[in-house]
């Protein structure tokens, strides 16, 4: 049998295979192996073991056997009908003996394989709640922190000391000594506990009520063990309160108002030196859209969206700005090497993840990077932003698919950046007045260039930063379109909408015009009561409402609404939705 297959049975998420050969340290002679080692080597199993050793790996193996000092070294092993590629580790039996310890590289490279998409899926899970994670190494003495975007302090190893001293700064008199017998639980290293502390430990959030401590004791081997546990704010007891932070609907990272309000708190109010801001922007990604459609489109933005998350891991935290745009806020930037090297593993694994599709077939799908350090030398953070966007221009200027870091040696000093910034053309174009969006779309529209509604739409909502914005057209009423950072497009929802367009209830919503504001759930008749609790309960609580007919004459129907929180329309944009459905009234929808 060959050793491939010998080592692949066992193997599947958590196992891989390891075997052993008990050789003569005088002549190499195998004096002893597993019987799977023995089917795979066959005949050749009375041949010394370095003449079992391709050529090329003599001379490493040659210094594993000499060192013994119980490393892994690669090395193929030649048999009668292959030859196989393994990690083997040597160490001294006695003065005689030798013990080799044989794993097969391919299946090694396998179980990592599968390991890191199990911690993917877990990290996910962990994702869904803003708990601070941390684990405890009684060997090191060390606590590792982690997930710490609530906390006013930050991810990092500490001892149990400094650990306990964290949860004790905002801590009176009546919550220390609990705090205190946490400590210890994790100390003993016994089962595993859970305590609640009234008040808030982690933040100055007047809302929380208590902060949940969690700790379990964990075994990883005879010879390992240590202790993991989360820190939970409540807002009431009983009631967790998991996701504080809002996220994007179709990429999970933080969505754009929280991303900067992390920003803005590290950097404007702690005074968070070696925080770091990343704007980065997949490279024609409209070519995207117009070439393989929206839903791979979608695929794209959520699968570089998984990159750069798990890029950046326990270095910071990612952030969608609204369609093909992100934002990093990375904790603890030491100098642009720190930095860099980061943004080249991101840049580097988008090129591979999508090989040919790029401008052409001929290149990669890219993105292009523009970042900054906040240093002394900055007074806040929309000038650390306003550098960051600087060089994302740079870096578009200069032919895309790469990273440009802010350096004043290289780029000039915050003033001469600032009055340059101010006056180029911006390429993203993320400065264009609500106006000037507009005028864009129409000049589009009237002189045939090549959009489609689709393109409009997301367009509209990231200009005006709307969460949800749905079209439906014809008679009977269809659903177009959805865009947005929380775009919705789940069956039932639409299913509900549709049954409300395509019944005599429609011309009840319409009775006093064709744009409606609803600001508040709270104003609607009581005969479509059913219609607020079904909005309720879908977490969607202030609508905007117009009716139009495309120049075919066919009626449509434009919804924005906000999900997950309550809206003051601003009545200043109201003339900007109405120019907008103008704008598709121009249009053939169906």
């Amino acid at each position: 049998m060959a050793l491939s297959l010998v080592l692949h049975e066992e193997i599947h998420m958590k196992d891989v295979s390891f075997h052993e050969i008990i050789i003569t340290k005088d002549s190499q002679k195998i004096v002893s192996a597993d019987a799977r080692i023995y089917e795979a080597l066959g005949s050749f199993i009375t041949k010394p073991m370095n003449e079992l050793i391709a050529i090329e790996d003599i001379d490493i193996y040659s210094n594993n056997i000499k060192n013994c000092d119980g490393k892994w070294y690669p090395s193929k092993i030649i048999s009668p009908d292959t030859m196989y590629y393994t990690y083997i580790r040597a160490a001294s039996d006695n003065d005689k003996l030798i013990r080799l310890t044989v794993v097969n590289a391919k299946n090694l490279l396998n179980a990592h394989s599968t390991l890191m998409d199990t911690i993917n899926t877990f990290k996910a899970h962990l994702d869904l709640y803003e708990d601070v994670m941390f684990e405890y190494n009684p060997a090191s003495g060390l606590v590792n922190v982690y997930n710490t975007v609530l906390a006013d302090f930050e991810n990092g190893s500490y001892s149990l000391d400094e650990f306990e001293a964290l949860l004790l700064r905002k801590a009176d008199e009546s919550q220390i000594q609990a705090i205190k017998g946490f400590i210890t639980q994790v100390k003993t290293k016994v089962g595993r506990s859970t305590t609640i502390v009234d008040g808030n430990l982690l933040n100055d959030d007047a809302n929380i009520t208590n902060t949940v401590l969690n700790e379990a004791y964990i075994s990883y081997n005879k010879d390992s063990d240590g202790v993991v546990g989360n820190i939970r704010l409540q807002r009431n007891r009983g009631n967790y309160s998991p996701n504080v932070l809002k996220h994007d609907s179709l990429t999970g990272l933080i969505d754009k108002a929280d991303i900067i309000k992390i920003a803005r708190e590290r950097i404007d109010d702690k005074l968070l030196y070696g925080t770091a801001l990343a704007i980065i922007d997949i490279d024609f990604f409209k070519n995207i859209n117009d070439t393989y459609g929206h839903q791979f489109g979608d695929d794209v933005i959520k699968k570089t969206a998984e990159i750069i998350s798990n890029e950046v891991g326990n270095n910071g935290v990612a952030g969608r700005f609204g369609g093909d745009e992100f934002f990093v806020v990375f904790y603890n930037i030491k100098d642009e090497n720190d930095l860099g090297a980061i943004l080249m593993a991101i840049k580097a694994k988008v090129n591979s993840t999508f090989p040919d599709k790029g401008i052409d077939k001929d290149n990669p799908l890219s993105v292009s990077i523009g970042a900054a350090i906040y240093t002394n030398n900055v007074d806040g953070y929309d000038d650390l932003f306003m550098l960051a966007d600087h060089c994302l221009y740079l870096a578009k200027e200069k032919g895309r698919n790469r990273y440009v870091i802010y350096n004043p040696d290289e780029h000039g000093d915050i003033d001469s950046v600032r009055l340059e910034h101010q006056t180029i053309k911006k390429i993203n174009e993320r400065d264009l007045s609500y106006g000037d969006v507009l005028v864009k779309m129409f000049d589009i529209t009237l002189h045939d260039l090549d959009s489609t509604i689709e393109n409009f739409m997301a367009e509209f909502a990231e200009a005006f930063d709307l969460q949800n914005i749905a079209l439906f057209a014809g008679n009977p009423f269809k659903h177009i379109y959805s865009a947005g950072s929380q775009a919705v497009y789940d069956k039932e929802t639409l299913d509900f909408a549709l049954n409300i367009l395509n019944s005599s209830s429609k011309d009840i919503y319409f009775a006093l015009g064709d744009f409606i504001v609803i600001n508040t759930l709270g104003t609607l008749p009581p005969h479509v009561q059913d219609a607020r609790s079904f909005l309720e309960n879908k977490g969607i609580y202030s609508l905007v409402i117009q009716r139009f007919y495309d120049k075919d004459n066919r009626e449509c129907v434009l919804v924005i609404t906000s999900v997950g929180k309550k809206t003051q329309w601003n009545q200043t944009h109201f003339k900007y939705y109405r120019a907008f459905a103008d704008l598709l009234s121009l249009h053939s929808i169906k």
